[in-house]
């Protein structure tokens, strides 16, 4: 499993009366609406709800850059699997352990609240249609007989729509592995396999908390297979290496600063997108990955026109798994994998911590389609249209570029990566 050394769903939409909403709103930061009272009526994004957007965005920036501070790989993560797995945990930790949770994953107080709209967040995005497909599962694996606290198995189960599921850890470690691994390659169409390694599961461990996220949806244009050729992508080094080029020329929201090109390229339904971060200089994606964050994708948002553009980008296929211990504790997670971490939210005692968090993702993109998966584990044991231009705009990447998929009205990421040396 790869080291690391150091170290995004549609906007929720609750419609209320414009004279009902600032005490609705007021209320719900108060924490005076109980779940009973509060029924959410159909119209625009609440502050709190964007509160978890904006939050879950700048986490999206915050792991991927301290992830790839000094790497000159091809790197793939899904942020949303990583927070919601997390959001699961956050919903029984207490005390410091939550405060430090809240503070490096952008999560917001650990209330009612935050978990409702959470999960709302979540339900919203995985309304498929025959444009695209995604889906969004969340699991609970818990040692047969070890008691969790009926109010916590209510939040994952009611807002998260968690499944769950007694295994028996202790006695029979590989067949419970085998029946999380199954769970994960099923939810994600076979791309996740063998999420949990062997050795993970272990006599004290206690439970584990999963979600995967399934991704799939065809270009609103296609790249022309005919028009693909082999052309030069040049690395790190300015190594030169062979790759299949896609190309197309058509019109799409453009924008670019003094050190970078930022290019949409929209699927079919026109909900989201692939946003490619492309460095100006052919060497410039290593001093980019630090200044990367949401004021670039904001900035873009204001600048962006549309354009008549030449587009070259490579076919690519990536494959990642990462231990992320490491850059959630240089975030500030500390407590939650130590002895001292205070999970009573879910038992009562503080008796787990967190002991793994691993993360597997897979994208495959061609001239037709965009396919991508991702798994979070949280593995827990006992403590000790415009006109035409004259002059199109030519985009290649053919060197290191950035990239990421979000839900286009919402400006949700989902997905985040960076390709060095392309292949399929």
């Amino acid at each position: 499993m790869k080291k690391i050394l150091f170290s995004g769903m549609f906007a929720l939409l609750v419609f209320f009366s414009s004279c009902a909403e600032k005490e609705m709103v007021n209320d719900l930061e108060s924490g005076l609406i109980q779940e009973e009272e509060f029924i959410p009526k159909p119209a625009g994004i609440t502050p709190i709800s964007d509160h978890i957007i904006n939050g879950l965005n700048g986490f999206s920036f915050d792991i991927f850059n301290l992830m790839n501070e000094n790497s000159k790989n091809n790197e793939f993560i899904s942020p949303l699997s990583i927070s919601s797995a997390l959001a699961m945990t956050y919903a029984g930790a207490e005390g410091i352990t939550a405060q430090q949770m809240r503070e490096a994953v952008n999560f917001g107080p650990q209330r009612y609240e935050f978990h409702y709209f959470y999960g709302k967040m979540l339900d919203s995005l995985t309304k498929s249609d025959g444009d695209f497909e995604i889906n969004i599962a969340n699991a609970v694996w818990v040692q047969e007989t070890f008691p969790l606290l009926s109010e916590y198995i209510k939040t994952v189960r009611k807002e998260y729509k968690s499944e769950s599921q007694e295994l028996n850890f202790i006695k029979a470690p590989e067949k419970s592995r085998k029946t999380i691994n199954d769970w994960v390659e099923d939810k994600t169409n076979e791309r996740i396999k063998n999420l949990i390694p062997k050795g993970v599961i272990e006599a004290d461990t206690r439970m584990i908390l999963t979600n995967a996220v399934y991704f799939n949806a065809e270009w609103l244009n296609y790249f022309n297979e005919k028009l693909t050729r082999q052309e030069p992508f040049y690395g790190y080094g300015k190594v030169e290496q062979q790759c299949e080029m896609m190309y197309q020329r058509n019109h799409y929201a453009y924008s670019k600063t003094g050190t970078l090109e930022i290019l949409e390229i929209p699927y079919k339904g026109n909900k989201y997108s692939m946003m490619i971060l492309l460095p100006r200089d052919l060497l410039g994606l290593k001093d980019q990955i630090e200044n990367m964050n949401m004021d670039i994708l904001e900035k873009h948002d204001q600048t962006k026109e549309w354009e008549d553009v030449m587009v070259y980008l490579p076919k690519f296929k990536l494959e990642t798994d990462y231990e992320l211990k490491p850059p959630l504790t240089a975030l500030g997670m500390k407590e939650a994998f130590t002895d001292m971490a205070d999970f009573s939210g879910m038992t009562g005692k503080k008796d787990l911590k967190i002991s793994s968090v691993i993360h597997k993702a897979f994208i495959e993109v061609d001239e037709r389609k965009t396919e991508a998966a991702a798994a979070t584990a949280v593995v827990m044991k006992l403590t000790a249209a415009a006109p035409v231009q004259t002059s199109p705009i030519e985009f290649r990447a053919d060197h290191p570029f950035m990239f990421l998929i979000r839900h286009n009205e919402s400006g949700i990421i989902l997905f985040m990566g960076q390709v060095t040396t392309p292949g399929v």
